[in-house]
């Protein structure tokens, strides 16, 4: 447990000095005030901020950045050209993969209470304020959820050569195949959709009636994502591991 706090902490050490990560937060703090603005015009259904912010901050623009991140993560070492000395060192390549996905992890509730500490203070600001209890436990979940979804596109960058670019295009890809499904109402499955489909009754401001079969339990959704985590972890040291020979 103690080396893999170890790498962890040394893989924020390695965040520290990206700019992207403090824009990053600094962005989610900034994407719920126009929404804000909007809302504060009366037009809107009493709910509609919150399910706004939901929608987008967690579904959209969420998995793209974790995506990116997973890309500094995993290609940093080839960057830095420091692969070679993490070769000599008795790391395993689990243990150098599990602390890149808790440190998405980390990253992403880190994120999810950013954005629901501005979305809590727009809501007072139009006066709807109810239910912030369950809304910050439902942010949460959501945080969690999206960063084990987005668990495929880190295999993806694992077994990718071809740097950051393609990694940002394959999460951009995932991320609106699987926003585009759910509007969609389509049968497809991909696991940030089936986290799409669990959230959604919960924060939509409308009636959803008609719809119940279409929607995910939480057994079920935590089904797709635990598979989704096991392959996921698996490939990406199986990946890793041939990297290093």
């Amino acid at each position: 447990m103690k080396e893999l706090l170890d790498l962890v902490y040394c893989e924020f050490l390695k965040l520290r000095r990206k700019k992207f990560i403090i824009l990053t937060v600094f962005a989610a703090a900034l994407f719920p005030v126009p929404l804000t603005a909007f809302a504060s015009t009366g037009n809107v259904r009493s709910g509609w901020l919150y399910s706004a912010i939901f929608e987008f901050g967690y579904f959209l623009l969420l998995p793209v950045v974790l995506g990116i991140l997973g890309a500094v993560l995993f290609f940093s070492e080839r960057a830095n050209e420091t692969q070679k000395n993490l070769d000599v060192i008795p790391i395993s390549a689990a243990s150098l993969i599990i602390a890149k996905i808790v440190t998405l992890l980390i990253f992403s509730v880190i994120y999810s209470f950013a954005i629901n500490g501005v979305a809590l203070i727009g809501s007072f600001i139009i006066g709807n304020s109810d239910n912030i209890l369950n809304r910050f436990l439902l942010g949460f979940l959501a945080g969690i959820m999206v960063a084990v979804s987005v668990l495929p596109v880190l295999v993806i960058e694992c077994l990718s050569t071809k740097g950051y670019v393609f990694s940002i295009i394959v999460s951009l890809i995932y991320t609106i195949v699987s926003f585009v499904s759910v509007l969609s109402i389509s049968d497809l499955i991909l696991p940030l959709s089936a986290v799409f489909r669990w959230a959604l009754p919960y924060m939509a401001t409308g009636s959803v009636e008609g719809f119940e079969n279409w929607f995910f339990s939480f057994p079920a959704c935590i089904g797709i994502l635990t598979l989704t985590a096991i392959a996921s972890v698996f490939l990406a040291v199986v990946f890793k591991s041939r990297q290093e020979v």
